[in-house]
């Protein structure tokens, strides 16, 4: 979906978040373990669920051959968490701690910090606005863009997906944002959209293109 006009005013942001990217070391993860990932995370910084645009990303493996509900990782898989800059110290602790996502252990390794990039096109795997049907998700997401972040640009809604919770499923979108100026495109990576930071939802990244998510023309 596209207004006629995208915000365009040449105005700065400086974030107050940051990524950090953890080293893990481990062999396995359950398809599911938005929650377990969370949970085991907030034990070991118990003040990570009163920062409200903190969040952590879902983690990337590969379907095993035997068909379970787990995923092969490597060394390449990384752990991102978004905290505030004033946290960077507190998140020291972390390197070297253990995770245990429901028998599948991980190890926390040493961490680089990534600063956002004012990219035009940003990405969402997973928005949770709290609205089932697309038709609802697409307004509040326009009530989100226009009334918090005032910005009108391009966006693309992805399909349906379902996140399994403690409190039962989640129900959201994959979304594209486009043609966002560099300051509203900070200010999103920096707050995110809608809910469930924590559980990965809402989390925007660069990318650099829209037509991996464009809808196919017939």
């Amino acid at each position: 979906m596209s207004w006629n006009w995208p915000e365009a005013k040449p105005e700065e942001y400086v974030p107050h978040m940051v990524d950090l990217q953890f080293d893990l070391a481990g062999t396995t993860i359950p398809v599911e373990h938005a929650q377990l990932l969370s949970d085991g995370l907030q034990r070991l910084l118990p003040w990570l669920g009163e920062e409200t645009s903190a969040g952590v990303q879902h983690l990337k493996g590969a379907e095993t051959n035997s068909g379970d509900a787990t995923l092969c990782i490597n060394r390449r898989t990384k752990l991102f968490i978004r905290v505030p800059k004033a946290r960077l110290d507190d998140m020291q602790r972390l390197t070297g701690q253990t995770l245990d996502l429901a028998g599948h252990v991980l190890q926390i390794g040493r961490f680089k910090p990534r600063e956002f990039s004012p990219f035009s096109h940003i990405y969402s795997h997973f928005v949770d606005t709290g609205s089932e049907g697309e038709e609802q998700f697409v307004q509040d997401v326009m009530r989100e863009l226009d009334g918090h972040f005032q910005l009108r640009c391009g966006f693309i809604c992805g399909k349906a997906q379902t996140l399994q919770t403690a409190s039962g499923p989640l129900h959201g979108f994959s979304l594209m944002l486009h043609d966002v100026p560099p300051h509203k495109s900070l200010q999103l990576q920096d707050e995110g959209l809608g809910r469930n930071h924590l559980l990965g939802c809402g989390i925007f990244i660069p990318h650099k293109s829209i037509a991996a998510v464009a809808p196919t023309t017939p």
